[in-house]
């Protein structure tokens, strides 16, 4: 601990400058502003509510020209005296202002529209809030609105296509499955790229399926490292700030949120029917596709038999249903001078299309803040949750692609038949696995995440703020196989628990003195986490029923297994926000992490950052034109990432046995050689960006550039088995990101009608490169890992067709014939053995290249929302363009491709169908190079989200009690367009095929409600 001594010095200087600038502003107090007089003719009264009709406490109303004013009460109401001919103007953060001229009328009935894109709103930045305005950083934000639009489980599918450079792909189609999100892309090669999440200021990397949506108000992305500096080595793969909603100073508000909706899987899978897989059969026998004289020789007496009686079996619709999704929340909110509160509970159900599926969650939040003095506010922001997870092996879907669709799943008398195709006698039913105590793999969570805060306020200028946030987890996942299949039946139940926690002490100053503007933050803070597991497995289970709860009774214990794991975080942070004269702005960062994972000597770091800004409209020659905000704004930083796991630094043991005597004996030797110099991997970024407004602001967004260098990665080098170890974790090697990314908000129409029409638009770029590995500029092809290309490529043959009836010489030389597979010769070497990237007449292993990667050219969204007298209609649009895919549907490897198995029906060569797709089939063996014709284009436009709504006149429901009523019907996942149509192409690891469930189309009707 005496390494951290000075930073002690640090916050006590921080500290003293804090006092002193308060003696200051008490030694000079600010000149009040005293109303002008003026004559008075007509009171004035009247409300101001929001489009749901709740009112808006706090909005100023004043006389323009004057210094005359008043704000709204906690019902919306106010009273002012004006002259006739007078104008009011209304406003309020978030909304847009209104200009009502005063004639004959005293009472008014104000309603403010959202203001989406005002740039006064004030936007959450970490550790404390911001105008848009006076932004330095790379931030990109969605309210609440916005992500209700996609109804899904999680906050991060209802993000998708809404964020510049923000990356986020659903990995597959199963209920719960979990999301991937790229800030700006792949950073490191081993380590997790995904981003910190910090929920109402506690920061957490656990399960986010945990929390409902539905409690979200906003969600802010910080993307560069001048943002993200604040958050050091956490905040190494970017930023996601979660603020949950708060209950609001005025009357008790109950709404209901509800939506029920049908999930149909995307597919157009088409597989052979029964007369195609007998034609495909002999084919691949080398028999004409319409001659069935020699079927006795390759097919069943039953399936002879099915064939001639037209009996075919479609296995994939046994295998698939439709699911379903549906939702329902009720929360209370209010408040009053002294305390508000926001409480809610929710039930969340996803039923997939594979049987036995399904994901479930019920989640409660409380959100309770108390003023109890005027200097005092204490506070509490938690969630408890339980979930439920059920999947289903892959067996009954990727089965399904390939059995034999001339028998069925039952006998004559509709009993289930464990192996009803005679001529395959170890290839089970594909429905095996939906029958009763035959597979079970449930996965249950308790979630409790908290932020217990007091604030206290010195004065007008100095607050402190103490968080404490207890994350505690406990997951168990239990999973069985039964006997059907001829197997003894196996059972096994793992264990988790974690308990995380953040206590942070954070000092913060605000002051405006002329033209000076200054925001200064300290923070110290400590985070830790403890997570133990435990396992359990046996075999021989008497009672079926019992599933793996009852493991004692096992015959055989096969495995027992227990693991500890423990890490902490110490960090100080300091940050300043300085504004002059409205039009320059600058933001200086310094966090010191000291992480317990680093050996001594490394573990601590220090991450600066910097970033400025500069108002150009501010200034007199671009005032008065058709440009409303211009701001140019740069920024540096670096951020860390430990990057291993707790006590990697000090090596492994494993056990080993030997011969002592006679005897066999045991002990542990090391498996893992320690490395105390391992220190932090390290990200430098450099970004500009430009933030405009045109037309009043009616059009605005920001146009980004970035560049980010990662060094000292943590990879292992492989080692001389001489050595004893195969590999040492060391800092070696670096990779480059970079990119662009635009986004755009447009108000197209706004007519007196009612009439509106905005558009939200992002795309964004970005380049991975991996800059240097163990030795330099070589590639290391064995994990394919190419200098210049991204992390994650496909490494591969190129297809150049099929070899055809004229090219059968041309084929020979190849060793191949006609309806093989054609590679591109692409590569030789010359006579000093180096590669020359020129053909050389022969196809080797050189020939490989690589030939994508999941990695988008770009991306973007694109939202068109239009309203007019209570109807509303939002239809979003996702691109995600130049990716590649690998399709395992296409997979012909093994005996795939041998006439033995069904596939789909694809478009296969033959003498009397010459097709450059895929080769012909042939029962002696697989088609040489078969993996070339798995790559594919992966690019797709979708239709994300069509949501079509109506709201209720209010004067129709307030006799039914309620201030609020809407109905919505949505589709997701509507329509997708890509030259990939065999499935959804869209996945995270750029792999489709039977072992990656199928995403859904999602057809929801829903209705909202308050009272």
């Amino acid at each position: 601990m005496k390494k951290i001594t000075p930073f002690n010095y640090v916050m006590v200087v921080i500290l003293g400058f804090f006092m002193f600038t308060t003696l200051l502003t008490h030694a000079n107090p600010e000149r009040s502003v005293q109303p002008e007089e003026s004559q008075l003719f007509i009171t004035i009264t009247g409300t101001v509510v929001d489009t749901d009709g709740l009112p808006v406490p706090g909005a100023t109303v004043v006389i323009e020209g004057s210094t005359t004013g008043t704000v709204t009460d906690i019902e919306g109401r106010f009273s002012i005296e004006a002259d006739e001919g007078d104008v009011l103007q209304i406003s309020f953060i978030g909304y847009q202002s209104q200009r009502i001229t005063i004639a004959n009328q005293s009472n008014l009935d104000i309603v403010l529209q959202e203001d989406q894109s005002d740039l006064e709103e004030v936007v959450v930045v970490g550790y404390g809030t911001q105008r848009k305005s006076d932004l330095t950083g790379a931030i990109s934000s969605v309210t609440s609105k916005d992500l209700q639009e996609t109804p899904a489980g999680n906050f991060l599918e209802q993000s998708q296509g809404r964020l510049a450079g923000v990356d986020i792909v659903r990995a597959n189609g199963s209920p719960g499955a979990p999301v991937q999100i790229r800030i700006r892309g792949n950073r490191s090669i081993n380590a997790s790229n995904d981003p910190l999440y910090v929920i109402d200021g506690i920061p957490t990397s656990a399960n986010i399926s945990d929390f409902n949506p539905n409690d979200i108000e906003s969600m802010e992305v910080l993307k560069d490292a001048s943002a993200v500096a604040i958050y050091g080595s956490r905040g190494a793969n970017g930023v996601v700030l979660i603020t949950t909603k708060r209950g609001k100073t005025g009357k008790a508000v109950i709404s209901y949120d509800g939506y029920y909706g049908v999930k149909q899987p995307i597919q157009d899978l088409n597989l052979m029917d029964g007369r195609q897989f007998a034609a495909y059969s002999r084919i691949a026998r080398g028999y004409d596709g319409d001659d069935s004289s020699f079927d006795s020789n390759f097919l069943a007496p039953l399936e002879i038999q099915n064939l001639q009686a037209g009996r075919f079996t479609n296995w994939l619709d046994l295998a698939i249903q439709s699911g379903s999704q549906q939702d329902h929340q009720v929360s209370v909110s209010g408040g009053t001078d002294k305390i508000n509160y926001y409480v809610s509970g929710s039930f969340f159900n996803e039923d997939g299309y594979i049987p036995g599926t399904n994901f479930e969650r019920t989640a409660v939040r409380v959100n309770l803040e108390s003023q109890l003095t005027d200097k005092l506010r204490l506070g509490l922001s938690g969630t408890v949750s339980i979930s439920e997870r059920n999947q289903m092996s892959n067996a009954p879907y990727n089965n399904s692609l390939g059995y034999s669709p001339l028998v069925g799943p039952t006998d004559e008398e509709g009993n289930f038949l464990a192996f009803p195709n005679p001529r395959e006698g170890l290839l089970a039913n594909p429905l095996l696995n939906y029958q009763p105590y035959q597979y079970v793999d449930e996965t249950r969570r308790h979630r409790i995440f908290a932020n217990i805060f007091a604030e206290y306020q010195f004065n007008d200028h100095l607050k402190l703020r103490v968080n404490y946030g207890p994350d505690f987890n406990l997951a168990r996942r239990g999973r069985y196989t039964g006997l059907l299949e001829g197997n003894i039946n196996q059972g096994s139940v793992e264990n988790a628990m974690d308990f995380a926690y953040t206590q942070e002490n954070i000092l913060s100053y605000d002051r405006t003195f002329g033209k000076h503007a200054l925001n200064l933050v300290g923070l110290f803070s400590i985070q830790a986490s403890r997570f133990e597991e435990s396992s359990l497995s046996g075999q021989d289970i008497p009672i079926e029923k019992s599933l793996f709860y009852d493991l004692g009774s096992s015959s055989t214990i096969t495995g027992i297994g227990s693991s500890l794991g423990d890490w902490g975080l110490m960090s100080y942070m300091g940050r300043a926000n300085y504004r002059f004269d409205d039009k320059f702005l600058f933001t200086l960062t310094g966090r010191a992490d000291g992480s317990s994972r680093l050996a001594e000597g490394n573990k601590w770091a220090f991450f600066p950052a910097f970033s400025a800004g500069y108002i150009l409209t501010e200034e007199e020659f671009l005032q008065g034109g058709n440009v409303s905000f211009l701001k140019l704004r740069a920024g540096y930083g670096e951020v860390g990432n430990t990057a291993i796991d707790p006590f990697q630094t000090l090596g492994g043991l494993e056990r080993t046995t030997y011969i002592f005597g006679s005897n066999a004996g045991f002990g542990y030797g090391n498996n893992l050689i320690p490395n105390p110099d391992l220190r932090w991997e390290i990200s430098k970024t450099v970004n500009v960006g430009l933030d405009y407004g045109f037309l009043d602001d009616r059009i605005n967004g920001s146009l980004e550039y970035y560049v980010t260098n990662t060094s000292d990665l943590l990879l292992n080098r492989l080692l001389p088995i001489t050595s004893g170890y195969n590999s040492v974790l060391q800092n070696i090697g670096s990779t480059r990101n970079s990119g662009w990314e635009l986004s755009t908000n447009a108000n197209l129409l706004n007519r007196p009608s009612g009439f509106r029409w905005d558009i939200n638009m992002n795309v964004f770029s970005n380049r991975e490169q991996i800059i240097e590995l163990f030795d330099g500029q070589s590639d290391d092809v064995g994990n394919q890992w190419f200098i210049g290309e991204p992390v994650n490529v496909f490494y591969s043959f190129e297809q150049g067709g099929i070899w055809q009836s004229d090219e059968a010489d041309l084929a020979a030389d190849f060793g191949q014939e006609p309806g093989d597979i054609r590679i591109n010769d692409v590569n030789g070497r010359d006579a000093d053995g180096e590669l020359t990237k020129e053909p050389d007449g022969n196809i080797n292993a050189d020939d490989r290249k690589v030939l994508g990667s999941t990695v988008p050219s770009w991306s973007g969204g694109l939202t068109n929302r239009i309203s007019f007298k209570g109807f509303d209609l939002s239809i979003l649009v996702h691109a995600r363009m130049g990716q590649m895919l690998r399709s395992d549907y296409h997979n012909l490897g093994g005996n795939n491709w041998q006439g033995r198995y069904n596939s789909i029906n694809l478009d296969y060569w033959t003498p009397n169908n010459p097709t450059n797709a895929i080769p012909m089939p042939n029962a002696g063996d697989a088609p040489l190079y078969s993996d070339a014709v798995r790559y594919f284009d992966g690019s797709y436009i979708k239709i994300r989200n069509i949501a079509l709504g109506y709201n209720f006149n209010p004067d129709w429901i307030s006799k039914l009690g309620l201030s609020s009523a809407r109905i919505y019907s949505t589709v997701n996942n509507a329509f997708i367009f890509s030259p990939y149509s065999t499935v959804d192409p869209e996945t995270s690891n750029g792999i489709v095929g039977g072992g990656s469930p199928l995403t859904t189309a999602t057809y929801i009707f829903g209705l909202n409600l308050k009272f």
